[in-house]
């Protein structure tokens, strides 16, 4: 049976380097709750990729894994609270069970475009933190050249190379900068994990055992738990209008 650095070893590290990158400028731009969580988890994938060339290749396939959980979190809470906002109007208009369950597979069926459509109409599902395309793309720019001086200039100590400071100074600035830029649950996690992703990048490499592992990756798995209930207990959209 292949390992997981097998599987993977087309993907060269400065690829993989390159594509963290592209995940967290992508992460701090989108508004999309589709597409912010299968950039995590793509990010998740990288991080992966990039440990397993330095590190126990256990752990490796550890951080994907539990990446491979935190997403689906994530997803159902999401989801969740997109069929709350169609499905109960709906409910409420129609009498009897039966009409009831009739509109509920009538919405479900054009769930994505209802979905757009709702929650871009209700003005208090919208983000008052919210920025423009341009001012965010321009942030993602600005951080790519501090995280390039830092890592050049401030090297993490211990054996790391350039880039790799450079990609743990980028994924932390990006994430936080996220954290900073919304208050909607959805992206706050994104933002969250993002720069969690960094930190456990540098210290995964300083500190290898499995069991300290083991018990930080419990640690965002309830961070998961904690974000998902916070997208339904605030009922906001994930879903925000570019």
């Amino acid at each position: 049976m292949l390992k997981f650095p097998e599987l993977l070893k087309f993907i060269t590290q400065e690829a993989a380097l390159l594509g963290l990158f592209v995940t967290a400028g992508f992460i701090l731009i989108s508004r999309d709750w589709r597409s912010l969580i299968m950039t995590l988890l793509m990010q998740y994938i990288l991080i992966g990729v990039i440990l397993a060339r330095l590190v126990n290749p256990n752990i490796a396939v550890l951080k994907v894994m539990i990446g491979a959980f935190i997403c689906p979190i994530l997803f159902l809470s999401a989801r969740q609270v997109s069929l709350t906002i169609i499905v109960i109007p709906d409910l409420v208009s129609h009498g009897s069970l039966r009409d009831s369950l009739v509109a509920w597979w009538r919405n479900l069926s054009f769930m994505g475009f209802l979905t757009r459509t709702v929650s871009r109409s209700i003005d208090r599902y919208n983000d008052p933190m919210s920025t423009s395309f341009a001012f965010r793309l321009l942030l993602v720019l600005l951080i790519v050249l501090v995280s390039m001086t830092l890592g050049e200039v401030f090297p993490l100590p211990g054996v790391l190379p350039i880039n790799i400071s450079t990609a743990v100074y980028w994924l932390i600035l990006a994430g936080l900068m996220t954290l900073t830029l919304t208050e909607n649950p959805m992206k706050v996690g994104h933002g969250l994990f993002t720069a969690l992703t960094g930190f456990d990048l540098y210290y995964t490499i300083m500190e290898q055992s499995l069991l300290v592992m083991a018990l930080w990756e419990i640690i965002n798995l309830l961070i998961a738990l904690v974000i998902g209930y916070l997208i339904i207990a605030k009922g906001a959209t994930p879903e925000e209008e570019l």
